[in-house]
C-alpha cells in the first residue's frame, strides 16, 4: 500500500509537469501501477482488520461505498477544478491526498503479510496484458474493419493464443502472478464471474448514456457526469450500510441474484425510454434501478471472493476482486460501443437536401455528423443533428438490451453457481 500510494504521487507530480503528449502518457501509465498496487492493498487490509464476520461484511459494504463516491467525487472535482485552473491542477491535486494517506496509514494500520507472497512475474503480466488488449481492440475496431476480416480474426487469434500462453504459464511458474488454483473454488470464480458480468452491464450503459447526454441531449462533461453518477451515490449512500444484514439473512448468492437482476431492468429501462424527446424522469428511475443493483450485489459478490479463501490469502483474493472489475469494466466499454458504433452506421439516414459528401462524413459517427453540421446552415444542421441522434440512440437501445441479457445471464448463473452459504456465517439450506 506505501508503495503504491508513492508512486501514485510521483506519477502525479510528474503528470502535472508533463510537456509533451508522450510525457504524459507515460506518466499516466505509472498511475495505474500506483493503483493497481493500492486498490487489491486496501481490500485484504479490511479483511485482515476484521475477523469477525459480521464486522467484516459491513467493512466490506462500506469500502464498496467508498469506491463509489470515489467514482462520483474524482469528474466531479475534476471539472470543478478546469473551470478555474489548467488542466494539470487535476493531478497535482492528487498529491496532499497522498501525502495525508501515508500519514494515516503509517499512524493506523497494521502490518499485514502473506506467508507464500511472490515475486513480480513479468512473463504473466505481459501475456495477460497483451491478451486482454488484443480482444478490446478487436471488439472496437470490427465496427470499422468488419468482424469477419483478416485484422479482427488475426487479433482474436492472437489473443486466444497469448491467453493459452498465459495459463500454460502460470501453471508451471514457481511464483504466479494468479494462482490458477484458487478458481477451483467454486464461490470464488463463481463470485468473479458474475461480477465481471454484471460490471460489463452497468459500464456499458452508462458508457454510452453519459455520451448520449452530451452528444445528443446537450449537456455540459460535467453535468452529464452529475446527471449520471449523482443519483447513483445518492442510492448507494442510502442502501449500501443496509446490505450487510440483509446478506448475513439471505446469503450472497440471492444477493447477487437480485443484484444482477436489477441492472437488467435498469438497462431496460434506460435502453426502452431514452428518446431524443425524452427528458430525464426515465434516466433518473434507470439510474436508481442501477444503483440499487450496484449496492446490492457488488458488497455481496466482494465478500464471497474474499471469504472464499484463507485470511493469509486475501491479497490474492483481493487482487482477482479488482481484476474482474476491471476487465468487466473494460469489456463493457468496448462491447458496447462497438455495438453503438455499428447500429449507428446501420441506422443513419440523411435528411434531404444534405449533399452526398456530407452525409457520408455524417454516417460515420454521431461526433462525425457534429462537425459535418457546422459547415450547414441553421436548418441543415438540426436536420442532420436530430437524424445523428436518432441513430445514436438506436445504438443505445441495442447495447442496453444486449447489457440486460449479459445482466440476467449473471443472476441465473449465480443462481446455480455461488453456494448458498456464501456470505452467511453459518451454513444454510438450499
Amino acid at each position: 500500500l506505501t508503495a503504491g500510494l508513492v508512486i501514485f504521487g510521483v506519477a502525479s507530480g510528474a503528470a502535472a509537469l508533463a510537456h509533451t503528449p508522450l510525457q504524459l502518457m507515460a506518466a499516466r501509465g505509472v498511475l495505474g501501477i500506483g493503483a493497481a498496487l493500492i486498490m487489491p492493498a486496501t481490500l485484504s487490509i479490511v479483511v485482515d482488520v476484521f475477523p469477525d464476520p459480521s464486522e467484516r461484511r459491513r467493512a466490506i459494504a462500506y469500502w464498496s461505498l467508498m469506491n463509489a463516491a470515489g467514482s462520483f467525487v474524482g469528474p466531479l472535482t475534476g471539472g470543478t477544478l478546469l473551470r478555474y485552473f489548467d488542466w494539470n491542477a487535476i493531478f497535482l491535486v492528487n498529491i496532499p491526498v497522498v501525502i495525508i494517506a501515508l500519514v494515516l496509514g503509517h499512524l493506523v494500520l497494521p502490518r499485514s503479510r502473506d506467508p507464500e507472497s511472490a515475486r513480480f512475474d513479468l512473463p504473466g503480466a505481459v501475456l495477460s496484458t497483451g491478451a486482454l488488449a488484443m480482444v478490446l481492440w478487436a471488439i472496437i475496431e470490427a465496427p470499422s474493419n468488419g468482424w469477419l476480416t483478416a485484422a479482427t480474426l488475426g487479433a482474436f487469434a492472437a489473443a486466444a493464443v497469448l491467453a493459452a500462453g498465459f495459463v500454460a504459464w502460470e501453471r508451471r511458474a514457481a511464483e504466479p502472478m494468479l494462482d490458477l488454483s484458487l478458481l477451483k473454488n467454486p464461490q470464488l470464480s463463481a463470485a468473479a464471474l458474475a461480477m465481471t458480468v454484471a460490471f460489463m452491464a452497468i459500464t456499458g450503459t452508462m458508457f454510452l448514456v453519459t455520451q448520449g447526454l452530451q452528444l445528443v441531449k446537450g449537456y455540459s462533461p460535467l453535468g452529464a457526469a452529475i446527471a449520471t453518477s449523482g443519483p447513483i451515490v445518492a442510492v448507494n449512500f442510502l442502501v449500501m450500510p443496509r446490505t450487510p444484514s440483509i446478506t448475513e439473512r439471505v446469503g450472497a448468492r440471492w444477493m447477487i441474484t437480485a443484484g444482477a437482476c436489477s441492472v437488467a431492468a435498469a438497462s431496460l429501462v434506460i435502453g426502452t425510454f431514452t428518446t431524443v424527446e425524452s427528458g430525464y424522469v426515465n434516466l433518473l428511475f434507470g439510474f436508481a434501478l442501477m444503483a440499487l443493483g450496484f449496492s446490492t450485489f457488488v458488497p455481496a459478490s466482494t465478500e464471497a471472493i474474499m471469504t472464499a479463501v484463507p485470511p493469509e490469502r486475501s491479497g490474492n483474493a483481493s487482487a482477482i476482486n479488482q481484476l474482474t472489475r476491471q476487465i468487466g469494466q473494460a469489456l463493457g466499454i468496448a462491447i458496447s460501443g462497438s455495438i453503438a458504433a455499428q447500429a449507428y452506421r446501420s441506422h443513419f439516414t440523411a435528411p434531404e437536401g444534405v449533399s452526398p459528401d456530407v452525409a457520408a462524413r455524417a454516417g460515420g459517427s454521431i461526433t462525425d455528423a457534429i462537425a459535418a453540421a457546422r459547415n450547414l446552415g441553421q436548418a441543415g444542421a438540426d436536420a442532420v443533428l436530430e437524424a445523428a441522434g436518432r441513430a445514436f440512440l438506436a445504438g443505445v437501445r441495442l447495447s442496453s438490451v444486449i447489457a440486460a441479457v449479459i445482466a440476467l445471464g449473471a443472476a441465473v448463473y449465480a443462481a446455480r453457481a455461488i453456494p448458498a452459504s456464501a456470505g452467511r456465517d453459518r451454513p444454510a439450506d438450499g
